[in-house]
């Protein structure tokens, strides 16, 4: 796992790469490409649509492994979508997870793919999740599904602080971000590309309180896991094998640099196209392609019992265990084996 030095002086690093357009290696190992596991029969259907959100770069990196699986018809959408049925296997939170058991939907968890991207910024003078105690945090609502209020609130939570300490404003059609940036929201809640737009903001007089990349256990955990409809699953099991073994070579092939990933999903137009290219590629950069490290058992467990905890959650902790299928991960640490 990286260290807190580390992970500063790679976004360091990033900021002032991605600044200078100078993250031109390539992006996947040629090693990478022999390393095709066990033989299985064929897919059970050659289209795949996946998910992906700003920071998940083994699956903007996937499409030739998804070829040589077998896959003819290949879709990259923008996650989280799920539950809308335009996705066969997505990515998420494990609150996302949690909302759509609440809603009755019958998930299956298949692995994790990295510790995630979020960050909580403050304003200056705010040094820690534990100085918001009384401080005011306009969210859009406080709800499981909105993840700038759920997860300040379980990270509060964790840091030993009830979140009915901070003063919540709820206002539906407010820009927290903004507000922030303004001098009015004490904290927010930034991921995926929103992290790369902070850092580079000259307007943005704040600093992180809290990231996954850097504090304990979050850094040990998995945030956005792959997942997919338990419908889907029966009827696909070979090629949602397939399709996982894919994104995790890509996982394994990357490079530091994944400019021409993140180029590849800008140019056709996801994640607000060419225009936000700079933003998505620090995302993608910041996290590590470490799916060996992630214990998705123990990740489900502690969001779960936070969500618990600070009253989120309406199905229980079990159900959320329940939803992940450990077989594919174990294959594949098998087959995959570290070079």
């Amino acid at each position: 796992m990286l260290t807190r030095r580390e992970v500063l002086r790679r976004s360091a690093g990033i900021a002032a790469a991605v600044a200078g357009g100078r993250l031109l290696a390539p992006y996947l190992a040629p090693s990478a490409f022999a390393r095709q596991g066990t033989p299985l029969p064929p897919p059970e259907t050659t289209t795949i649509r996946l998910g992906a959100l700003p920071c998940d770069h083994p699956i903007m990196a996937s499409e030739t492994f998804l070829q040589q699986e077998g896959f003819t018809r290949i879709e990259i959408l923008p996650g989280v979508q799920l539950a809308s049925g335009r996705l066969d296997i997505d990515v998420a939170f494990p609150s996302v997870i949690a909302a759509l058991l609440e809603s009755g939907e019958r998930v299956v968890v298949f692995g994790g793919l990295h510790p995630g991207c979020a960050e909580i910024w403050a304003q200056p003078g705010i040094r820690s999740l534990r100085d918001l105690h009384g401080r005011t945090l306009i969210v859009q609502s406080r709800t499981l599904g909105n993840l700038g209020y759920s997860y300040p609130a379980i990270a509060l939570k964790n840091a030993g602080i009830d979140p009915g300490q901070v003063n919540w404003v709820v206002q539906p059609d407010a820009n927290p971000i903004a507000l922030f940036l303004e001098g009015r929201n004490d904290a927010v809640f930034a991921a995926q590309a929103v992290t790369g737009a902070l850092h580079a903001n000259p307007a943005n007089r704040g600093q992180v309180i809290h990231s996954q990349l850097m504090d304990r256990p979050w850094s040990t955990l998995a945030c956005c896991i792959l997942a997919a409809k338990q419908e889907w699953y029966r009827a696909n099991p070979i090629a949602a094998k397939r399709a996982v073994r894919a994104i995790l070579r890509a996982a394994d092939a990357q490079t530091p640099s994944r400019f021409d990933a993140v180029k590849r999903v800008t140019d056709r137009g996801l994640f607000g196209g060419p225009a936000n290219f700079n933003n998505v590629l620090f995302a993608a950069s910041m996290v590590p392609a470490n799916w060996r490290d992630l214990d998705v058992d123990s990740t489900i467990r502690f969001w779960g019992r936070l969500l618990a905890d600070v009253g989120l959650l309406k199905v229980s902790v079990d159900d959320m265990v329940r939803t992940f299928d450990p077989r594919i991960l174990q294959e594949l640490r098998a087959e995959l084996r570290r070079s």
